[in-house]
């Protein structure tokens, strides 16, 4: 089955800075992954790394939880925007490390996987 191609775009901001990843499924599916040093890196996507961000992506769920009441004091560590564009969709993300950890329902369960799978990606070569 052939698809339509797919966009991902993931910005992380942490305590030292930013990783900016965008990926494309299409006939060449490939990876770029910027970083805070400024420096660029691609890469071709396996067929098999393409077929775990599809996979992903089909059981993306929207987060809806309820408003934490969090303490004031505590400072957000990470912070995501994820956004995921295709021919009939658009989808886009935002949260913190403390929205996740105060969510009861496990609701950002599958944004942060999809996030964790697309941060793998740059470790793996």
């Amino acid at each position: 089955m052939k698809t339509y191609p797919i966009a991902i775009e993931l910005t992380v901001w942490f305590d030292l800075g930013l990783n900016q990843y965008e990926l494309v499924i299409d006939e060449e599916p490939k990876i770029s992954i910027k970083r805070t040093d400024d420096v660029l890196h691609s890469r071709a996507l396996s067929a098999s790394e393409v077929s775990m961000l599809t996979e992903a992506i089909g059981v993306i769920k929207v987060p809806v939880t309820e408003e934490s009441k969090g303490n004031p004091s505590t400072k957000a560590s990470s912070s995501y925007e994820l956004i995921i564009e295709s021919a009939h969709f658009s989808l886009e993300f935002n949260w913190e490390n403390l929205d996740v950890e105060a969510s009861q329902s496990n609701a950002f369960e599958s944004v942060v996987k999809l996030a964790s799978l697309v941060q793998s990606l740059d470790l793996e070569h």
